[in-house]
């Protein structure tokens, strides 16, 4: 779980650092949104029409919680969404003026914000699935939920297509 949420927190520091070179280069955010939209449509189709997989159930021994750590971390570090996910947020904050994060506590408390919701977010889901793992397997080794998934991922592309065009 903080293997997870280090990576977040470093993702959105780093969307918050890159988001200044839009103001410096302004079609690269254009183009940016763009490459979003390909990136969402592509993660969306792939995820539709993946073949789900057999999960099986595994208890962590305390020994191993070191390594759970840096599975966390590989499986966040490696997440193609993660930061173009906080780049499009912090785009969308440059749009308004009382969301804009111009100095270095802004920065902070926003990768804090990052950070705590990352943490509630994957400990409720861990906590709801613990309590109901039977449910959680069922439908985690159906088809439907990459399909839920996909479809999710492109409703997003669409989205950031109709503001594009719009």
């Amino acid at each position: 779980m903080f293997g997870g949420v280090l990576c977040e927190s470093t993702y959105a520091y780093l969307a918050t650092e890159g988001v200044m070179l839009f103001d410096k280069y302004p079609m690269l955010e254009y183009w940016i949104h763009w490459a979003i939209i390909a990136l969402l449509l592509t993660i969306g189709m792939v995820t539709f029409f993946q073949k789900p997989t057999e999960i099986k159930h595994e208890e962590v021994p305390i020994s191993s919680r070191f390594l759970s750590f840096l599975k966390g971390i590989s499986l966040s570090l490696f997440n193609p969404a993660l930061l173009p996910f906080w780049i499009v947020v912090l785009l969308e904050y440059k749009h308004r003026e009382f969301l804009k994060i111009t100095t270095i506590l802004e920065k902070m408390f926003f990768v804090l914000g990052a950070a705590t919701g990352t943490f509630l977010l994957v400990y409720s889901y861990a906590f709801i699935a613990n309590k109901k793992r039977n449910l959680v397997f069922k439908y985690l080794t159906d088809n439907r939920l990459n399909k839920i998934m996909g479809i999710i991922f492109i409703s997003l592309a669409v989205w950031q297509l109709l503001n594009m065009l719009s």
